[in-house]
């Protein structure tokens, strides 16, 4: 059973958390402060609820100590105070989270509940990281359905067979078959990577199965391809799925019996390479018109691996950004350090159909159009995102608008803007709108009964 730590000063509050979470949680409770860090020094715990007003040593004051003491334990702030500020000056000093009082019950439980979920997560990414640093270092995020993804290529990592990776443009596929690749018994081989997509398809054999002196026209002398130069190594297909039918027969043999032909040669070559493959495409489909060999598909499908789009994973967003700003910000002379809720809400809120490659790339723009900006604020992300104005302005009214507001009438506006952009790109579809939006059709109907939005229903 999970443990949480509740630190208040109001004897009726830590009771109330007895009472609520008393049957699916460990509850301690501390009256201030240094109770509370009392009680981390003999007891682990796996989140801590924390008001900020309290005598003696305040809420703020108690994060500082954490992380004086290197104590990484997620805090969820739990505060009668309702504005804006108060909200992000408490995540400035490392809280994961705030609920305002009079909290809601479902409102909590949800919260402590996705909270405990994501600290799971961490610990098993951070396993995973800890035993193949060279290969996951570069994978960003801790989404569920990532770490669903990163376990798949754990399991691929220690065997040998071929890997399919699938998903669409700009997940990041490559960089998982550079993990897979590095985490494996090849790491010390070479890595060669071969695009289908980007040599013509009259060339595309030569570049993977090389070619003898004179096998055609240009071909002044003999060449090496790509299988040889990764003899003992890996190589990535990527986008196998524009690959040339004569080229996947020669492929299918080398799959089979790691033999092969050189264009224009007599000569059979051997080789020892592990394959991983990658595409965008529906196999089904380009199956059923002909276009990629069924027995090829199944000699691939070994172990399969999906990678999500960024809208399954949305709460990498922010951790993404983070990274994004400090491998572009010294490059392009940038002075920006972070993005305000308001902005890194709209970026959440864009569905991102370019995935991740789409994301660094308008972080990239944004950093070079406001380079001496230190702050990014919602104003500036305007024309930066298709439909960025009629989220950050609909009405006329910017999220810049919010600052000072309570924090509940802020949370509902910034809600009802996003909510209104998800419904209006999405036809009034809500289970497409609750998509864009990273959450279910239950909580999106929730959430605009909250706010008496009801727009047609859905056919």
């Amino acid at each position: 059973m999970q443990t949480i730590l509740a630190v208040d000063d109001e004897l009726s509050v830590r009771e109330s958390y007895r009472m609520l979470l008393g049957d699916t949680y460990r509850v301690l409770m501390a009256e201030n402060g240094q109770v509370g860090l009392e009680v981390l020094d003999s007891k682990y715990v796996d989140l801590i609820l924390l008001d900020l007003t309290m005598p003696q040593m305040t809420g703020l004051e108690f994060m500082d100590k954490l992380r004086e003491r290197g104590d990484n334990t997620p805090v969820i702030v739990v505060t009668g105070s309702n504005t804006v500020e108060s909200a992000v000056m408490a995540m400035k000093h490392g809280a994961h989270d705030f609920v305002m009082k009079p909290f809601d019950i479902e409102e909590l439980h949800g919260l402590v509940s996705r909270t405990l979920e994501m600290v799971c997560g961490q610990r098993e990414l951070d396993v995973l990281r800890e035993q193949n640093i060279s290969g996951f270092e570069k994978i960003i995020g801790d989404a569920p359905a990532l770490r669903e993804v990163l376990n798949r290529a754990q399991q691929a990592m220690q065997v040998d067979s071929t890997v399919l990776i699938t998903g669409e443009t700009g997940t990041g596929k490559d960089v998982l078959a550079q993990a897979i690749h590095h985490g494996g018994d090849r790491k010390d081989k070479p890595y060669v990577p071969l695009s289908c997509c980007a040599i013509p398809e009259a060339l595309l054999e030569s570049e993977l199965f090389g070619h003898v002196k004179g096998a055609f026209t240009g071909a002044s002398e003999s060449r090496m391809g790509k299988l040889q130069v990764a003899n003992g190594g890996t190589v990535f297909l990527d986008e196998i799925g524009e690959m040339a039918l004569d080229a996947q027969t020669k492929l299918l043999r080398v799959l089979q019996d790691s033999r092969f032909f050189p264009v224009g040669g007599t000569k059979e070559t051997e080789v020892d390479v592990r394959f991983i493959c990658a595409t965008n495409r529906d196999f089904q489909e380009s199956i059923a018109e002909g276009r990629f060999r069924e027995d090829l598909f199944y000699r691939i499908n070994v172990l399969p691996i999906n990678v999500p789009p960024l809208r399954k994973r949305k709460e990498d967003i922010p951790k993404l950004v983070a990274h994004f700003v400090a491998k572009h910000g010294a490059r392009v002379n940038a002075k920006a350090k972070d993005f305000t809720p308001g902005s890194m809400a709209a970026l959440t809120a864009y569905p991102w159909p370019g995935n991740i490659r789409e994301l660094e790339n308008t972080v990239e723009r944004i950093l070079v159009c406001n380079r001496d900006e230190v702050i990014i604020k919602p104003e500036m992300l305007y024309g930066m995102l298709p439909g960025t104005t009629t989220v950050l302005a609909d009405g006329g009214e910017g999220l810049a608008d919010f600052e000072g507001l309570p924090l509940q009438e802020a949370t509902e506006r910034l809600e009802r803007h996003l909510i209104q952009y998800a419904l209006r790109e999405s036809k009034q579809v809500q289970s497409q709108a609750a998509e864009r939006l990273g959450t279910t059709r239950r909580i999106l109907k929730y959430k605009m009964d909250q706010l008496n939005l009801n727009p047609p229903d859905e056919e």
